[in-house]
């Protein structure tokens, strides 16, 4: 059984770029974080270059920090279960009542108004298989909102390179079977699918949930599952998969 496994996300909000600075790891026993330390793009240390610091709570890099409870700076990050509407925030985001707190963390991103971290779904790789969901970029920017009442969950999409885009080479659009653009895939898993895609991998993409009214930013998810070819460049991914079972 492989551990439940979140990617911290930072935002520096002058340039609105996106890096993968962190992971937190829970085995149904203990909990991991830990900076993403690898030298991938739109990284920690990418993120150090512009403007990042470390987190007050975690403010060695090198250090693995473990706890028997969700870490206090990440637990403040869920709504109350002792909200009067409690279950129906639970509801909004399609939750059963016993969801744990990383299933809450995946489903609201432990958004806060007060900062820039965001917690995200990972790339999983096993063998020469992969998976991961993500919420659509820039989706306030294209037709979306022309068409999402059309859309239906299951509805497969398609990916297109644009590798002549001036703020990211390694851009991936994301288009509905009529072609519509809806946005593109995150900067911090394009590179991931840029590379697959450019190397001829396998892969199916399909809208797994659809939230009319919510944020542009996390109005629909996309699961994608693939298969990878020895030509892609995976090393990053893979590393971060064994590491993630090693701390554990």
């Amino acid at each position: 059984m492989r551990p439940f496994v979140l990617w911290l996300i930072w935002q520096n909000e002058c340039t609105r770029q996106r890096y993968h600075i962190g992971n937190l790891l829970h085995d149904g026993d203990k909990y991991v974080f830990y900076y993403e330390r690898s030298r991938k793009r739109r990284g920690l240390f990418e993120a150090l270059e512009n403007g990042y610091q470390p987190h007050l709570s975690f403010p060695d890099i090198g250090k693995k920090y473990v706890s028997n409870r969700l870490f206090g700076p990440f637990e403040r990050r869920l709504p109350d279960r002792r909200r009067p509407d409690f279950l129906e925030i639970l509801r909004t985001y399609g939750l059963p009542r016993d969801c744990t707190d990383m299933d809450m963390l995946r489903a609201t991103g432990g958004k806060l108004a007060t900062d820039s971290y965001e917690f995200v779904a990972p790339i999983y790789v096993w063998g020469n298989h992969f998976d991961f969901d993500f919420y659509v970029a820039g989706w306030r920017y294209y037709e979306g909102d022309q068409v999402v009442q059309h859309l239906k969950v299951g509805d497969e999409v398609h990916f297109r390179l644009e590798p002549e885009n001036r703020q990211d080479s390694k851009a991936v659009e994301v288009l509905t079977d009529e072609g519509c653009k809806l946005g593109y895939i995150p900067a911090f898993y394009s590179e991931f699918m840029f590379n697959l895609i450019q190397n001829n991998g396998r892969y199916m993409a399909r809208i797994e949930s659809i939230h009319v009214e919510a944020f542009p930013q996390r109005k629909v998810n996309i699961s994608v599952y693939g298969e990878l070819l020895p030509s892609c460049q995976t090393q990053d991914l893979d590393m971060l998969h064994e590491i993630s079972l090693e701390v554990i």
